[in-house]
C-alpha cells in the first residue's frame, strides 16, 4: 500500500511541470531550448514584416543600446557552453527590455500590442528554460544585466525607426543564437 502511494505521487509530481521524476537528457534539453528559439525566430519574422507593413520605413536604423554579435563563423565551431550560454541569457535579457521599451514607447504602435507580448513571453520562457539549463550544467548565473539607456523622446518617428532596428537586431540575433545552440548541442 505504501509502495502504491510513493508510485501515485512520483506520478503526480512528473505531471507538474518543471519537476521530472528522470532528469531529461542533455540533449533532449538542448533540442527543447533549439525548439523554443525557432519559434521565437518564426513569430519574430512575421511580427518585424507586420510592423514594416504598418509602418515602412526606407534605410538602415541603428540604437545603440541593442547587442552586438560579435562572433564569426570560425568562432561559432568553438562555442563553449559554460561560456556562450550566459551570454545568450544576458542579451535575451536585454531584447526583452527593448520590446517592453517599443510596446510602451507610442500609442501609435498599439495595434501590434497582441505581437508584442507574444515576443515577451516567449523571451520569458527562453530565458527560464536558460537559467534552468544553466542550473543543470552548474554555469555560474551572470550578474543582472543592466538595463540600456531608452531614447528620452517617444516621437512617432523615432519609435518607428528604433522598432525597425530592434526587429532587425532580434532577427540577426536570433538566427545567430540558434546556430550557437546547434553547436552546443552537438558537444554534447
Amino acid at each position: 500500500m505504501k509502495s502504491s502511494l510513493c508510485q501515485i505521487a512520483l506520478t503526480v509530481l512528473s505531471l507538474c511541470e518543471g519537476l521530472r521524476a528522470v532528469p531529461l537528457k542533455p540533449k533532449v534539453e538542448f533540442d527543447d531550448l533549439l525548439n523554443m528559439a525557432m519559434h521565437l525566430l518564426r513569430d519574430t519574422k512575421q511580427a518585424s514584416h507586420n510592423f514594416k507593413v504598418k509602418y515602412p520605413s526606407e534605410g538602415e536604423h541603428k540604437m545603440d543600446s541593442l547587442p552586438v554579435v560579435s562572433m564569426n563563423a570560425v568562432e561559432i565551431s568553438n562555442v563553449q557552453i559554460h561560456k556562450h550560454l550566459p551570454k545568450l541569457s544576458t542579451d535575451l535579457f536585454i531584447y526583452q527590455k527593448h520590446f517592453d521599451w517599443l510596446r510602451k514607447a507610442a500609442h501609435a504602435i498599439r495595434p501590434m500590442d497582441h505581437e508584442f507580448n507574444g515576443i515577451h513571453n516567449r523571451i520569458e520562457k527562453l530565458l527560464k528554460k536558460i537559467d534552468l539549463l544553466m542550473i543543470r550544467h552548474h554555469i555560474p548565473r551572470v550578474t543582472e544585466p543592466i538595463v540600456p539607456q531608452f531614447p528620452n523622446s517617444t516621437t512617432p518617428w523615432i519609435v518607428i525607426q528604433s522598432g525597425h532596428a530592434i526587429f532587425h537586431h532580434f532577427h540577426v540575433f536570433l538566427d545567430f543564437a540558434t546556430r550557437v545552440l546547434v553547436m552546443m548541442k552537438n558537444k554534447l
